[in-house]
């Protein structure tokens, strides 16, 4: 089967870049809590505030994506696309909970069991469904189709 590359529109890979990044500090920061490494807080800071902005500007169509004929409506019909939202918001919001519990009670306390939790539970959840939405945004890139249209 023969597929035609897409040009890319480098303004398009803004939002690719932006979960690259978020990603990253995710990584890194819930890493460096599970294991007590300080400073681990600015990471997980750094990364929630990147990706809150990445969704706000993808959300809103504020940043250029890659943009195809049949495809200009959001895909609520999709399973694939609903498990991203479902994944990545549970994973998001459970970022800033963890955040608003060290941030009130301190960065020095043991809390053994949501060290445990943020980084075996949350981490992956926020990866599957972020990587969902890269997967997406990638294939429309190179392949010119949405992967959301099909499952």
């Amino acid at each position: 089967m023969y597929f035609r590359a897409m040009s890319i529109y480098p303004p398009a890979l803004i939002n690719i870049t932006l979960a690259f990044v978020a990603l990253g500090l995710y990584i890194v920061g819930s890493r460096r809590f599970y294991l007590d490494r300080h400073p681990f807080l600015v990471f997980l800071l750094t990364a929630v505030l990147v990706d809150g902005v990445t969704a706000v500007l993808a959300s809103f169509g504020i940043t250029p994506t890659t943009q195809l004929p049949y495809s200009d409506f959001v895909p609520w019909q999709s399973k694939l696309f609903l498990t991203h939202i479902v994944m990545a918001s549970f994973g998001f919001f459970g970022f800033i909970a963890v955040m608003g519990i060290l941030l009130v009670k301190g960065t020095r306390l043991p809390y053994p069991k949501l060290r445990v939790f943020q980084y075996k539970v949350l981490l992956p959840i926020w990866i599957v469904g972020e990587g969902i939405a890269l997967t997406n945004s990638l294939v429309k890139i190179l392949f010119r189709i949405r992967i959301y249209d099909y499952i």
